[in-house]
C-alpha cells in the first residue's frame, strides 16, 4: 500500500530545470520573480537551477567592474536563502560536445521532466538538448525576437525544438509562429506598498542628482537601446521644458546609445533638466522621489517598468503600442499617446505636471490595479499549474504512444 502511495506521489511530482541566461550582476524584478516562483511553488512542482561560474567567459555583466569583484552571480545567494537547489555548470556558446555532456549529466542525476528557459544564447542550447533527451521544452518569450536578425532560422528552431511557448503579452503572442502552442501570461510584480523614503534620504538623493526639493521629477527606466527611443524622449523633454521649467527628467540605465543621448543633452545646454546617472541598483529609491513615469519604447514587449511605476503609485505616460498598451488604461492609470506623436506625449506629461490631484488620483488607481491584476502570487500559481499540466499531458501521451 505504501509503495503505491509513494509511486502515486512520484508520478504527480514535476521537476523542472531552469536555465535563465541572466546577466550575472543584476537582481531586478525579473530575477526576483523567478526566485519567488522557485521558492513558493506548490509541492507538486520542484525547480532546479543551472548556474554558471562567475568567471565563465561568456557571462554578461551590467557593470564591467563586477568581473573582478563578484564571487558568484548576485542572484545565487537568494537561491540559497530560499533553499532552492541549483547546480553549477557552464553552457558553452559553441562547444556542442561540452553542452551534450553537461545536460546529459544533469538529466541523468535529477530526473528532470521539463526545461524552462528565458534569455541569452543558453536558451537555444537548453531547448535543443531538452528536446534531444525527451524533455518538455518550455520557452518563456519576453521580447519580439522574431522581428530581429535570422528570423527564418529562429522560426524554424521554434518549430523543431520548442514544445510550449509562454508569452508575456498579447503583442508578443501575435509575433510568434502561427500554429504553435502559446500561453499568454502577463508579467507580475510585488504588490506590497513600497516604503517611502524619509525626507532626509529623498533630499540627499535629489542633491546627488542636482535636483532641488521643489522640482518635479519625470522618470524613465530603460536601457539605452535603439528600440527604447531615447532620442524621441529627448524631443518630449524639449517640448515640455518650453512650457514648464520646474521639472527634471531622470533617465536610468546604461547602454550603447547613452553617450549619444548625453551629447545631445549637452549640445542643447539642458544638463540641469535632463539627467542620466547610468545603471543603478536602488531603482525603488528613484521611483520614490519621482512624480511621473514615462516610456517611449517602440513595440515594448511588455514593460515591467510600467508595473513598477504603477506599484509606486506613479501615473505612466507611454505610446499606444506593444505591451504598455495592454497594461495602461489611458485616463485611469496613466496616458497613452498615439505612437510617435511627440506633441501628444508631451502634452500628457504637461497635464500631469500641472494638476497634482490628477497625478495622485491616477497614481492611486494604478497601484490598485497592480494589486488586483498583476499579483506575483497569482502569477506563480498560473505558471506552476501550467508547468504541471504540460508535463502530465506529456507523460500521458508518451504512455499512450508506448
Amino acid at each position: 500500500m505504501y509503495n503505491n502511495i509513494e509511486r502515486s506521489i512520484a508520478e504527480t511530482k514535476v521537476r523542472v530545470l531552469i536555465v535563465c541566461g541572466f546577466v550575472v550582476d543584476t537582481y531586478s524584478e525579473i530575477e526576483r520573480g523567478l526566485v519567488e516562483l522557485s521558492a513558493k511553488s506548490d509541492r507538486d512542482v520542484e525547480f532546479l537551477w543551472l548556474v554558471p561560474e562567475v568567471s565563465f567567459k561568456h557571462n554578461r555583466f551590467a557593470r564591467p567592474e563586477s568581473q573582478t569583484t563578484l564571487k558568484e552571480p548576485v542572484w545565487v545567494p537568494h537561491l540559497r536563502d530560499n533553499k532552492i537547489p541549483y547546480v553549477v555548470g557552464n553552457v558553452s556558446k559553441f562547444n556542442v560536445l561540452s553542452n551534450f555532456f553537461l545536460f546529459r549529466e544533469i538529466f541523468r542525476k535529477n530526473r528532470i521532466d521539463a526545461v524552462y528557459t528565458h534569455f541569452g544564447f543558453e536558451r537555444f542550447w537548453t531547448a535543443f538538448f531538452g528536446k534531444l533527451f525527451g524533455k518538455v521544452t518550455i520557452w518563456h518569450e519576453r521580447w519580439h525576437s522574431l522581428g530581429r536578425s535570422y528570423s527564418f532560422i529562429r522560426r524554424l528552431f521554434y518549430r523543431l525544438f520548442i514544445d510550449e511557448l509562454i508569452s508575456i503579452s498579447r503583442f508578443i503572442t501575435s509575433t510568434l509562429p502561427p500554429g504553435m502552442r502559446v500561453h499568454t501570461i502577463h508579467n507580475a510584480t510585488r504588490t506590497d506598498v513600497p516604503t517611502r523614503l524619509g525626507s532626509k534620504e529623498a533630499s540627499e538623493l535629489r542633491q546627488r542628482l542636482g535636483i532641488s526639493d521643489d522640482i518635479k521629477i519625470v522618470l524613465m527606466v530603460a536601457n539605452f537601446r535603439t528600440e527604447k527611443r531615447h532620442m524621441l524622449a529627448f524631443e518630449v523633454c524639449e517640448q515640455v521644458l518650453k512650457k514648464w521649467d520646474d521639472v527634471a527628467f531622470v533617465f536610468l540605465g546604461g547602454g550603447e546609445v547613452r553617450s549619444d543621448f548625453l551629447a545631445k543633452v549637452k549640445g542643447a545646454c539642458l544638463e540641469d533638466h535632463i539627467i542620466a546617472p547610468g545603471y543603478v541598483d536602488n531603482v525603488d529609491n528613484y521611483y520614490a522621489i519621482a512624480d511621473i513615469s514615462m516610456l517611449t519604447s517602440y513595440y515594448e514587449p511588455f514593460g515591467n517598468v510600467v508595473l513598477e511605476a504603477m506599484r509606486h503609485a506613479l501615473p505612466v505616460v507611454a505610446f499606444d503600442t506593444g505591451g504598455p498598451a495592454e497594461v495602461v488604461r489611458s485616463g485611469e492609470t496613466g496616458f497613452l499617446a498615439r505612437d510617435g506623436v511627440v506633441t501628444e506625449f508631451a502634452q500628457r506629461v504637461l497635464d500631469l505636471l500641472e494638476d497634482r490631484q490628477l497625478r495622485v488620483t491616477i497614481g492611486e488607481r494604478a497601484r490598485l490595479v497592480v494589486q488586483q491584476e498583476y499579483s506575483r502570487e497569482v502569477w506563480i500559481k498560473r505558471i506552476c499549474a501550467l508547468l504541471k499540466d504540460l508535463v502530465i499531458e506529456n507523460r500521458k501521451s508518451t504512455q499512450h504512444s508506448g
